[in-house]
């Protein structure tokens, strides 16, 4: 009989306590804390509550990277944010996110564990040639290198 691996869950792969913003927050904060953080998705919560998810890409459509801090000071979240993200619980199996994720053609998922944000999984699809069990056996055993754990 061929024993089969138990795919992990989200919550064993994903970056934990991600950086977030609140809804009102600026473009100019959004961009330096990702660049201080070296992050591509930053969570927007409004009173503690996931809302949605800016990600680099609609930050700098909706603003480019040299525009004075003045005008990046006028546009907030709330005007970049995608709504309604991807959200998926602590315990959702790995498997089926990626494959979900692959459907919506997203870049990240937020996890949620008792309804608060408890990390965001980044986009692995973008490993050529990984095998998504293999990765995600390989992170947890800490042989895939990724950022510190403390961002998203």
């Amino acid at each position: 009989m061929i024993k089969h691996k138990k795919m992990p869950i989200v919550g064993a792969v994903m970056t934990s306590f991600p950086y977030f913003v609140e809804v009102d927050d600026t473009a100019a904060k959004m961009e330096r804390m990702m660049d201080e953080h070296s992050i591509r998705h930053l969570p927007v919560q409004e009173k503690g509550e996931v809302i949605g998810i800016v990600s680099e890409r609609d930050l700098h459509h909706h603003v480019k990277r040299e525009a004075p801090e003045s005008e990046k000071d006028t546009i907030q979240a709330r005007h970049i944010m995608i709504p309604h993200p991807y959200i998926v619980p602590f315990r959702a199996p790995l498997n089926e996110v990626v494959s979900e994720m692959a459907k919506r053609r997203i870049g990240s998922v937020i996890v949620q564990r008792q309804g608060k944000l408890a990390g965001i999984l980044p986009d692995i699809r973008r490993v050529s040639g990984v095998n998504v069990s293999e990765w995600a056996e390989r992170r947890q055993h800490g042989s895939v290198k990724t950022r510190p754990r403390n961002g998203a």
